[in-house]
């Protein structure tokens, strides 16, 4: 006799058919836990973690592939970029 192996399916593709297989570590499946988006406009659904598939080649030639896990909580306002330091406003006025 012959195992079947049990198979699920899960999440929503929006492109042509294609397979590509990856896996993940527990610690990262962990990671992706962290950014977990509610549903916004229905919070009786479940909530969802938006990811990328990227693959391209490297400026060295070099085939690479990734999925990347968008942090939403960063694009609702909040940014990396630097803010600039305030100077200290001084009496001492060189005129």
């Amino acid at each position: 006799m012959s195992q079947e192996k049990e198979t699920t399916f899960v999440g929503y593709v929006n492109t042509p058919r294609t397979s590509i297989q990856f896996s993940f570590t527990e610690q990262e499946l962990d990671d992706m836990k962290k950014m977990l988006k509610p549903n916004a406009k229905d919070p009786s659904k479940p909530a969802r973690v938006y990811c990328e598939f990227k693959s391209g080649m490297s400026k060295a030639g070099k085939p690479y592939s990734f999925i990347e896990v968008k942090d939403l909580s960063t694009e609702n306002g909040q940014t990396y970029a630097k803010t600039p330091t305030p100077q200290p406003v001084t009496d001492d006025l060189p005129f």
